[in-house]
């Protein structure tokens, strides 16, 4: 899976409850920026390491993707601003915000 996942440009999480997604993690720390809805880790990356929608919100998740796809700088510097915040985040952090959600 790695190597589909590092071949990625963008990672897409709708959801309107995660407490953690593993996929996250994953893509974060193989440099692919994540935009999904405001919930779980994405609220709590956002705005500097994640981009963030309303639950709901499919006009702002297209236009979104649509940028992100267009402005690879911006794009470049979610994926590095997420890496360094999920090898940085202690598993302790991880595990209570799984806790909390169950």
């Amino acid at each position: 899976m790695r190597p589909q996942v590092e071949q990625s440009d963008l990672l897409v999480m709708i959801s309107r409850h995660d407490a953690g997604p593993l996929v996250r993690l994953e893509a974060a720390i193989a440099g692919v920026p994540t935009i999904g809805t405001r919930v779980d880790h994405i609220a709590d990356f956002a705005p500097d390491a994640a981009v963030a929608i309303s639950v709901g919100n499919d006009m702002e998740l297209a236009e979104q993707i649509a940028a992100l796809a267009e402005d690879e700088e911006r794009r470049l510097n979610f994926a590095r601003a997420a890496q360094e915040r999920t090898v940085s985040t202690p598993a302790q952090w991880t595990m209570q915000r799984i806790c909390e959600f169950f």
